[in-house]
């Protein structure tokens, strides 16, 4: 019997019953604000040319993906490029230090991810308060050899983004 009654109540709130009032647990939105793709090459620390690496900034990024709460600008890295045909046997290690300054209020900050993938990817929450915000991204990438970070190779680039 308390089935029954559990049906009927999902079906009622689905039917919109006079009495009872709508609610909405998500925004109308959801979808970040991709500010600017910067370029931020590094070199490879495996035999080849350059790693392609671009990253993405967002902001009005509803949901961080470290569960902070906002304002916050995301900054994502992809490497496209496949690694002359060994993708997927070939891994790296990496430390993204992004040393920031919000230009409005003063704040700096700074973040460090490590990660180990098979391309040059990673992922950086900054939380500078509102504001606009420079930043500087310092890349760190060393090829996994059964230890980490073999024949580092590092790189830097910036940029301005308002949270």
């Amino acid at each position: 019997m308390p089935l029954k009654v559990t049906i009927a109540g999902v079906v009622a709130l689905g039917l919109g019953c006079s009495g009872m009032g709508a609610a909405s647990a998500v925004p109308r939105s959801v979808e970040p604000n991709l500010v600017t793709t910067l370029r931020c090459d590094v070199p490879d620390p495996w035999p080849g040319p350059p790693m392609r690496t671009y990253v993405d900034v967002f902001n009005q990024v509803a949901y961080p993906s470290d569960g902070l709460p906002g304002p916050v600008i995301d900054l994502i890295a992809t490497n496209p490029r496949l690694q002359g045909g060994t993708q997927g046997f070939l891994e790296y290690t990496s430390q993204t230090t992004v040393t920031w300054r919000n230009l409005t209020n003063g704040r700096t900050g700074r973040v460090v991810v490590p990660t180990r993938a098979r391309a040059n990817t990673w992922e950086v929450n900054i939380h500078p308060g509102p504001g606009r915000v420079a930043f500087t991204i310092h890349q760190k990438v060393g090829a996994m050899a059964f230890v980490p970070m073999v024949n580092p190779q590092s790189s830097s680039c910036s940029g301005v983004a308002t949270a």
